[in-house]
């Protein structure tokens, strides 16, 4: 398993290209999101030459995970798309707090299922959450589903919702804030032990290995 996170700039193209098609799969394909994008390519507007993205890749080169990190000193999809998720809130713009978005753990390679032991949701999201502490960030903000923020809750990372469920295109979606912290960090860091056979697996792993957010 291999993961890379890295600005778009620094991407290769095929890469690139691998990890739109593989949002369009997911997202598009088999979530059945109503996005404005190319078939076959999933990208908006916040998929900007500087947008941080986390990418995991399988050993056969297949990616599996993803994850979107942009900072709220720049337009972003919750205080652009989802303002009122924030409950009245003013949107934050601050360097210490980034947004994640477009996250994802799901294979989509028949011929070579995700298993669950590999937790790639957690480890996805650890990832990211080492990338923002390296870089003094505190607070990472996130839309998703009820049920990925149960996963956040059970996993033991430090989460707060900012307000109640709001029903888009057929489903609820909140915004609950992760904190950069220390819980969160080695909350995660078990999974992280437990896919590569270090220890017993997580007493808080209890959940389906395909999981998706905004």
């Amino acid at each position: 398993m291999e993961f890379l996170t890295a600005r778009a700039c620094e991407f290769s193209t095929a890469l690139y290209a691998s990890l739109a098609n593989y949002r369009y799969e997911v997202f598009v394909e088999r979530l059945g999101w109503d996005l404005k994008t190319t078939p076959g390519f999933e990208q908006d507007q916040f998929d900007r030459e500087d947008t941080v993205h986390v990418v995991a890749r399988d050993d056969d080169g297949d990616i599996v995970g993803c994850g979107r990190l942009l900072p709220t000193t720049e337009s972003y999809l919750l205080g652009t798309v989802f303002p009122e998720l924030l409950n009245g809130m003013a949107p934050p713009c601050s360097e210490q707090v980034w947004e994640l978005s477009r996250f994802a753990a799901m294979g989509v390679n028949p011929t070579n299922p995700l298993g669950r032991r590999h937790y790639m949701a957690e480890r996805v999201l650890l990832e990211a959450v080492r990338f923002c502490a390296a870089r003094n960030v505190t607070h990472l903000l996130a839309v998703s589903t009820p049920p990925v923020e149960r996963l956040l809750q059970r996993a033991g990372v430090d989460v707060t919702r900012l307000g109640p469920p709001v029903i888009r295109q057929g489903q609820p979606v909140i915004a609950f804030v992760i904190a950069v912290n220390q819980r969160s960090l080695e909350a995660l860091a078990q999974f992280e032990a437990a896919a590569a056979g270090n220890q017993e697996r997580p007493a808080s792993a209890r959940h389906a290995a395909a999981i998706t957010a905004h």
